[in-house]
């Protein structure tokens, strides 16, 4: 029997979190990065993370095809499909990811 591969904690969880809180810093800063990166090292990290977000997505709609979504959202969707457990151990950096980005995203609004 073929083990199914699974993303994990940092591949499923932190890394597109991260993405999402540091997504507005980024494109608000994009000429500051430019700058100080270069063009193609900036094209590079795009990439990476367009190619993340989009996988993240992938995987969220295969979760989400056959169910109807409850209040919980992003939760709901987790603990009905994988579980209780696995629910928690999401749902529990996806509320600290959310709580941070409000940070973030204050930080963007006043920058631009």
């Amino acid at each position: 029997m073929e083990k199914q591969h699974k993303f994990g904690t940092f591949l499923g969880v932190y890394l597109p979190s991260i993405l999402t809180i540091l997504g507005l810093i980024m494109y608000l800063r994009f000429g500051w990065v430019v700058g100080n990166v270069g063009l193609y090292k900036t094209m590079l990290i795009v990439l990476m993370a367009s190619s993340i977000t989009f996988i993240t997505g992938l995987s969220a709609s295969a979760i989400a095809t056959n169910i109807k979504v409850g209040v919980g959202g992003e939760y709901y969707l987790i603990s009905r499909s994988l579980g209780l457990e696995p629910g928690g151990a999401i749902g529990i950096p996806l509320y600290l990811c959310r709580t941070l980005s409000v940070t973030f995203y204050s930080y963007g609004l006043a920058e631009a």
